[in-house]
């Protein structure tokens, strides 16, 4: 099982805001290899069914340049940009001119990520422990095979529900409260203007020299859809076509 019969519920002021972007056909993840079964309408559903809207608001992006998706529902916010970077700039402004609680913890969704179950309580565990930052749920597979990671040391910490450890970097879909995204607006800004993919790598990189602090779930509480490096000790191409039930 991917959880206990009664799992940690932290408590917290508010619900997370949970903000997906959409494309069905991009030019940032056509060339990618995926695993079995995986097509982007069944991360939105895989999305939608572990969600627990008890405890989390959506928000949905479309950017309309990679064409159309009617599985959407009628409210998502279309953009038309044509780039991973426009599009995140646009969601940026977005999400920044919301009267959200300094405290609210805002998560960044792109569309080709799967979820275990109760991944809400999973990412409010990782606020609990005290000065951290930045949260990921996906397990980089790469962090345990490139080379360039052969000497990276991690503080572990351990919350209710699972492990965490600190690492370098993440991909665009991470979550911190929105009180660190506006003091860190501007990096977030510089590192998707005037690109066409965001460079995600170096900005988790530039802000962690700013003392931010990243950390992610071990085991992975999601993934992204590259089978070379998803997150290690689950199969997901299972979890996504069985268990979850997507055909």
């Amino acid at each position: 099982m991917f959880f206990s019969k009664k799992p940690h519920i932290p408590v917290f002021p508010g619900k997370i805001e949970v903000f997906s972007r959409h494309c069905p056909l991009s030019s940032a993840s056509s060339h990618k290899k995926r695993i079995p079964g995986f097509s982007k309408v069944g991360c939105y559903q895989n999305l939608m069914e572990t969600i627990d809207l008890n405890r989390a608001n959506i928000t949905h992006f479309l950017d309309v340049a990679g064409g159309n998706a009617d599985y959407l529902p009628k409210q998502t916010i279309q953009i038309n940009e044509g780039t991973e970077a426009g599009s995140f700039l646009r969601m940026l402004e977005y999400v920044i001119s919301l009267p959200l609680n300094p405290e609210t913890i805002v998560y960044f969704v792109e569309d080709d990520y799967i979820h275990k179950p109760l991944w809400v309580n999973i990412l409010q565990e990782a606020f609990e422990i005290p000065n951290i930052d930045y949260v990921t749920l996906y397990d980089h597979n790469d962090k345990y095979f490139f080379p360039i990671y052969a000497k990276l040391t991690s503080q572990l910490f351990v919350t209710p529900s699972c492990h965490w450890r600190t690492t370098p970097s993440t991909t665009q879909t991470f979550a911190m409260r929105f009180k660190t995204l506006i003091r860190d607006l501007s990096i977030h800004r510089k590192y998707s203007t005037n690109r066409k993919i965001s460079a995600d790598h170096e900005k988790f990189l530039h802000l962690g020299k700013k003392g931010a602090v990243l950390i992610s779930s071990i085991p992975g509480w999601s993934t992204h859809a590259e089978p070379e490096f998803a997150s290690p000790t689950i199969d997901w191409a299972k979890f996504f076509t069985q268990q979850v039930g997507i055909v």
